[in-house]
C-alpha cells in the first residue's frame, strides 16, 4: 500500500506523490493553519472599519448640515426662517422617498390663513406626476381649494426647475378610493377637470 495523503486519488493507475510534493503540501497546510488567526483579525478589523464608515456617512447625510436642504430652499424662497424639523417628520422623510415634504410649507406661504392648505393630507411624486391628496369630498371637483392646490403645486414645481409639471389633486370618495378633483396633464391645461356627461 502506498502512503498518499488523504484526498489524492488512489487507483490502479494513480501515481503516488513524490516526497517533494508531500513535504510541500505539509508546509502549505502549516502556513494555512497558522494564518487563520491573522485572517480572523483582519476580517474583524475590516468589519469594524466598515461600520465606522457607514456611521460617518449617515451623520454627514443628516439634514441641517448644509444650506442646500429643502427647508432652507423654502425659507430662502419665502424670506422666512426655516422651522426646525420635528423628529417625526425626519423619520417620515427617511422612510418614503416619494413624499414631497416641502410642498405643504410652500402652500402655507400662498395661504397664510390656512383655509385651503389645511385640506392637504399628503403630497407625493408618482412617476412623472405629483399627486396632492386632500380631505375634500368628491363633490369638490373643480372647487376653489382644488384648483388653487393644483395651481400652487404647478408653480412649486416650476420654481423647482420642472419645465412641464403634471399635477393631480385627489379627494376622498366613499366607493372609489381617491377621485381627481383638479389636474394639469399638459402645458395648456388650466387645472380644471372636464365635466363628464
Amino acid at each position: 500500500m502506498t502512503k498518499t495523503p488523504a484526498g489524492h486519488s488512489r487507483g490502479r493507475h494513480a501515481r503516488p506523490p513524490s516526497d517533494l510534493a508531500i513535504r510541500w503540501n505539509r508546509a502549505a497546510g502549516r502556513v494555512l493553519r497558522a494564518g487563520r488567526g491573522r485572517r480572523r483579525a483582519v476580517l474583524a478589523g475590516t468589519g469594524a472599519a466598515s461600520v465606522a464608515l457607514a456611521a460617518g456617512l449617515a451623520v454627514m447625510a443628516l439634514p441641517g448640515g448644509s444650506g442646500d436642504s429643502p427647508r432652507a430652499a423654502v425659507a430662502a424662497h419665502t424670506g422666512k426662517a426655516a422651522v426646525p424639523p420635528s423628529p417625526q417628520s425626519d423619520a417620515r422623510v427617511a422612510d418614503d422617498p416619494d413624499e414631497i415634504t416641502d410642498a405643504l410649507p410652500y402652500f402655507r406661504t400662498r395661504d397664510p390663513d390656512n383655509k385651503i392648505a389645511k385640506h392637504v393630507t399628503d403630497v407625493r411624486r408618482s412617476g412623472a406626476f405629483v399627486r396632492v391628496y386632500t380631505d375634500l369630498g368628491e363633490d369638490d371637483e373643480n372647487s376653489k381649494p382644488a384648483i388653487s392646490l393644483c395651481e400652487w403645486t404647478t408653480r412649486f414645481l416650476e420654481d423647482g426647475g420642472d419645465d412641464s409639471p403634471r399635477v393631480f389633486v385627489h379627494g376622498r370618495s366613499s366607493d372609489n378610493g381617491s377621485v381627481v378633483l383638479a389636474n394639469k396633464q399638459s402645458d395648456k391645461d388650466d387645472c380644471e377637470v372636464p365635466e363628464t356627461p
